[in-house]
C-alpha cells in the first residue's frame, strides 16, 4: 500500500518535474511539497486540487488507499 506521499512523489517523478516545479506550477510551496511527500503533512482539499491537476491525476487516486 502507497502513502499519500509516496503517489504524489511517484507521479511527479512521471511527469519528470522537481519539487520546485511541481510547486511553481501548483502554487503550493517547495517546502509542503516536501512535507506532503514525507507524509509530515496533509493537504487542504484546495491544495491537492491544485496537485492533482499539475499530475495529471485525480484527488482520488492520491487519497486512496490502493495503489492504483
Amino acid at each position: 500500500m502507497m502513502t499519500m506521499g509516496q503517489k504524489i512523489r511517484n507521479k511527479r517523478l512521471e511527469r519528470d518535474l522537481t519539487q520546485g516545479e511541481l510547486a511553481q506550477l501548483s502554487g503550493v510551496s517547495k517546502s509542503m511539497i516536501c512535507y506532503l511527500e514525507k507524509d509530515l503533512r496533509v493537504p487542504t482539499s484546495d491544495k491537492l486540487k491544485r496537485i492533482a491537476k499539475v499530475l495529471r491525476c485525480s484527488m482520488d487516486y492520491i487519497c486512496n488507499d490502493k495503489a492504483g
